[in-house]
């Protein structure tokens, strides 16, 4: 297994590993959501994410592949027949032209109230408070400092 970074629960070298691992943990029922995040996207990536995902499964890409490439070739079937959706995701989904202004807007009227939310620093030994901390909405982003 492959080393986890940023809240992954698990990380594969391999799309074979990833589909065994699946395959094992869900009892065949595959996954619910495949989320590509690779440099570049390709079509072998592409079909084993499709094969990892269940009945009403979603594959969603993150990134672009080379100009030449055309990385989504899939049989109808596949998607039809299991209910399967592929799709692009840019920004969390939102739209930036009309999300950020709006954002902005919010902000500026003090609807939205950013400056109450910061970043805070934890150590190890705090780690619990900063849990609490996120599910009270007290901060924005937590941050654990790991000293060595």
């Amino acid at each position: 297994m492959a080393t986890t970074v940023f809240g992954a629960t698990h990380a594969f070298a391999t799309a074979k590993e990833a589909h065994e691992f699946v395959v094992e943990t869900t009892w065949g029922q595959l996954a619910d959501h495949a989320i590509m995040t690779p440099g570049a996207v390709t079509e072998e990536m592409v079909q084993a994410a499709v094969m990892m995902t269940g009945k009403g499964g979603k594959v969603t890409i993150t990134a672009v592949g080379h100009i030449n490439e055309r990385a989504v070739h899939v049989h109808a079937g596949m998607l039809i027949g299991y209910h399967r959706q592929i799709r692009g995701a840019l920004f969390g989904d939102s739209n930036p032209l009309y999300d950020i202004p709006m954002l902005l807007g919010l902000y500026k009227s003090g609807q939205l109230k950013l400056d109450e939310l910061v970043t805070r620093k934890y150590t190890l030994d705090q780690v619990n408070q900063a849990y609490q901390d996120m599910n009270d909405g007290k901060n924005i982003r937590g941050v654990i400092i790991h000293e060595h």
